[in-house]
């Protein structure tokens, strides 16, 4: 899966995890306003991981896209997913899709382990 990861989650693990899992990452462009980012991924053919759902639900609604993989922070920090965990659920998800992930919205929350 080409993937832009927004700088919200964007760890250096979590991008070698991506990566090693034969995933292409394009690299967060830092301190940008998200409707840049989102519009340098559409240009780039890329699904945006986040974990700002708010900003990027509302601009995944404009129109078509290549897709939104969503991180939700839980009630209890010592269930916040790590990269490890986030890497995982891409690769899930990129199972239960294999042709894309083009116009969906998805919560990597539901592709944990």
């Amino acid at each position: 899966m080409r993937l832009y990861v927004d700088e919200d989650c964007a760890s250096a693990q979590l991008i070698a995890r991506l990566r090693r899992g034969g995933h292409e990452v394009l690299e967060p462009l830092r301190g940008e306003p998200d409707v840049r980012c989102w519009r340098h991924a559409q240009a780039n053919a890329a699904a945006v991981l986040t974990m700002n759902a708010r900003d990027f639900v509302a601009l995944a609604g404009r129109g078509e896209h290549h897709g939104l993989l969503l991180v939700y922070r839980e009630n209890n920090p010592t269930r916040d997913m790590a990269a490890r965990e986030i890497a995982a659920a891409v690769d899930r998800a990129a199972d239960v899709y294999p042709g894309g992930i083009t116009g969906q919205v998805l919560t990597l929350n539901q592709f944990r382990s």
